[in-house]
């Protein structure tokens, strides 16, 4: 109970580590949008999580193989025991975990909005997502009564549910939004606006995804939950040393962008792994996999889609591949560490018809991401007030100006005389009466200023 306790105040990190990592390295006019969507998507997730989400998702008295019952709705019938039988932990701390994967999913694709997308209907689409994409996946893989669960799929701690249906729900809702202006014709030109915040981001998802992955076990007491917390420990570094290296050789440069994202990439991979490899399979399908997803880095552009985070390429190119190499590496010896688990391994081990159920697992997952998130985008893009698209205007000034009158930095808004209720993270504000463009910024010319901005 402890553990697991802990584990979920450490995954709450990995939300607001998620906007960091995709706003440094985008153009910082948007930063703080993503910002408040990481603190808003986690309130509308756990209320939604609350009110029937964990009940859809995780209702062992549930007849139906594809969808929770409303038993646990507003947590009633919750009691002091487990929510399965055999559970280490009450049921109310399982619904407080398991919420955090929930809000990470939905966060991962909805950082999609990043320079063209409009944060309310956003919220609309997390909460309807949610609902109708996450909750029957984690039911399907994780419920005893899941027909993913009783086919035989392995996912230990996501790789489905989370990575590959975030990553596919990403490509579905770039798409849908459009590219951002000069995307296409290839005028749109700049550079990352921190990469620090990039780096700093990729701490507060690695870190807590150590909790992640080692914590679904529900129990500290076997050995099974150390080779968890070294599995992906090892999937972290192979994955992102190979991933930085193969850059530089393409790119000849180091990237401090490139090596967080390859660290993503590894914990991607070990998430449906690491309760069921050897630690040498680990580390070999780290390699794989980001060697993989560094040559398939583009794969959103070569289908003509902006996908601005490359979360297709990191969590739904990456999941796929962690979910086929379990079809491969599955070994009993790792999954019955803990006493219960048993499994007949994967094709090292001669059980040729996993890869058929990891397969199947992975189509059914992005066949129904693919037409779930396509039809609400639709839906909700439909309803006034709720159009998903940002005006050309509010995208050229950044959504953070338009939608929040905040800033950054000063810089990022020089140029636009509308300020006087502009408010910056440095203290500075346009109470003066002055537009921003006649204020003294750090120290730098009006000229030096419209420069820098320009290169913002």
């Amino acid at each position: 109970m402890a553990y697991v306790a802990c584990a979920t105040i450490g995954i709450l990190l990995i939300t607001p580590g998620i906007a960091l990592f995709y706003g440094g390295s985008m153009r910082g006019k948007n930063l703080l949008t993503l910002c408040i969507q990481a603190y808003l998507v986690t309130s509308v997730i756990t209320i939604q999580w609350f009110l029937f989400g964990f009940s859809l998702a995780s209702s062992e008295t549930s007849s139906s193989v594809m969808y929770g019952n409303f038993k646990y709705g507003g947590l009633r019938n919750i009691t002091a025991g487990p929510l399965y039988e055999g559970y280490s932990i009450p049921a109310i701390l399982h619904f407080a975990f398991t919420a955090f994967f929930a809000i990470c999913t939905v966060q991962i694709f909805l950082g999609g909005i990043a320079e063209r997308g409009r944060l309310l209907p956003s919220l609309v689409l997390a909460f309807l997502w949610c609902t109708l994409c996450y909750c029957p996946f984690a039911y399907w893989v994780w419920d005893p009564n899941g027909w993913l669960y009783n086919l035989g799929d392995l996912d230990f701690a996501g790789g489905g549910p989370v990575h590959i249906a975030s990553g596919v729900a990403s490509l579905c809702y770039s798409w849908f939004l459009g590219p951002r202006k000069g995307w296409k014709e290839g005028t749109l030109k700049y550079k990352p606006y921190n990469p620090v915040l990039t780096f700093l981001g990729s701490l507060l998802i690695y870190c807590p995804w150590l909790f992640f992955n080692s914590a679904t076990m529900t129990t500290i007491t076997t050995p099974k939950t150390a080779y968890i917390l070294a599995n992906t420990q090892i999937a972290a570094s192979f994955a992102m040393l190979t991933f930085s290296v193969v850059d530089y050789c393409i790119t000849k440069k180091w990237s401090i962008q490139i090596a967080a994202e390859g660290i993503i990439v590894g914990l991607v991979f070990v998430t449906p792994a690491c309760g069921y490899l050897e630690p040498w399979a680990i580390a070999v399908g780290a390699i794989f996999t980001a060697i993989c997803c560094r040559l398939t880095y583009d794969c959103a552009k070569w289908m003509g889609i902006d996908d601005t985070t490359h979360s297709f390429n990191v969590h739904g190119v990456g999941g796929m591949i962690g979910g086929i190499l379990v079809g491969v590496f599955g070994s009993p010896r790792i999954a019955g560490m803990d006493g219960a688990t048993e499994i007949e391994g994967g094709w090292i081990f001669h059980h040729w018809v996993q890869m058929g159920y990891q397969l199947a697992a992975i189509c059914a997952i992005v066949g129904w991401t693919v037409v779930g998130t396509i039809s609400l985008c639709y839906i909700i893009n439909f309803i006034p007030g709720l159009k998903m698209r940002v005006s050309e205007e509010a995208e050229e000034m950044g959504l953070d100006l338009y939608d929040m009158a905040e800033a950054a930095d000063p810089l990022l808004a020089s140029g636009y005389s509308d300020s006087s209720d502009v408010q910056f993270i440095s203290g500075h504000d346009g109470s003066s009466g002055q537009s921003v463009t006649d204020l003294e910024m750090r120290g730098t010319s009006k000229k030096a200023a419209e420069a820098n901005t320009a290169q913002s």
